[in-house]
């Protein structure tokens, strides 16, 4: 993915994690209750890691993710970027952060109805102020790349969940980010299809080094990644390793059921 350049790192930058919590804590205050989402989470991850955090519902995954995002600030703690307080960012600061760096992928595909696949993964390109000719070229070679090359006019509407989250892929590498932030991926996805999403992340970890978070509570979609965590009730726990059969499953989609 797309460096600094000469110069673009403060000295001794790359002796940082790509990716730091210190003592991460959200409270939520509905009312008169308080709502511990995080309670004091330390997470370090690397450059070119595919991490994944696992967990039930409701045991902070997608609040964890959204920190690593800049989307949420904490209640206390600190969460780094290559040694970057981001906690400390104005929002405009976060949100050049999130154009260039970041990208995020949904268990809702997010893309605008009426909009084909191309227009939908030229957007944060715009945003970014890539000029048109290479706002066409980079989302064309981005299609072909998660296999849409002859689905890219094709709207929201005509695609099925597979590709409409390859889509949703597609735009999150618009700006070749260095971190790929991934929530419940597969959640609306029959097994087969979400399999084939997962291999897709791996072979873009993998290929393109691209580091990758997922959070996900199904097992099978965990077993892709590198290395695993188990959250539960905001606290990162050791947990018991993967079966094998999970990763089995989660790396050979083709042995599972019917294509979407």
């Amino acid at each position: 993915m797309k460096g600094k350049g000469e110069g673009g790192k403060a000295k001794g930058e790359e002796d940082f994690p790509l990716v730091k919590l210190v003592d991460v804590h959200k409270v939520y205050k509905l009312g008169e209750v308080e709502v511990h989402a995080l309670r004091g989470v330390n997470l370090e991850v690397e450059r070119g890691e595919f991490v994944a955090i696992v967990g039930p519902s409701g045991s902070g995954k997608s609040t964890l993710l959204n920190m690593i995002g800049a989307m949420d600030r904490p209640t206390k703690g600190q969460v780094f970027i290559e040694g970057q307080d981001i906690t400390k960012m104005s929002d405009k600061e976060r949100a050049k952060l999130r154009l260039e760096r970041i990208g995020f992928v949904f268990q809702q595909y997010h893309l605008i109805p009426w909009l084909p696949a191309i227009k939908s993964v030229e957007i944060p390109l715009m945003i970014a102020g890539v000029p048109p000719k290479e706002r066409r070229k980079r989302a064309e070679a981005l299609l072909h790349e998660v296999g849409l090359g002859d689905r890219m006019w094709h709207k929201p509407s005509e695609l099925s969940g597979g590709e409409q989250q390859r889509v949703a892929i597609a735009r999150a590498l618009a700006n070749e980010p260095e971190i790929l932030l991934a929530d419940e991926p597969t959640g609306n996805l029959d097994t087969k299809t979400g399999a084939e999403i997962v291999s897709l992340i791996r072979r873009l970890n993998e290929e393109k080094g691209v580091t990758c978070i997922i959070v996900t509570h199904d097992l099978e979609v965990a077993a892709a990644a590198r290395r695993v965590l188990y959250l539960r009730d905001g606290h990162i726990v050791r947990g018991q390793p993967l079966a094998k059969v999970g990763k089995e499953k989660a790396l050979r989609p083709e042995e599972e059921g019917e294509g979407a």
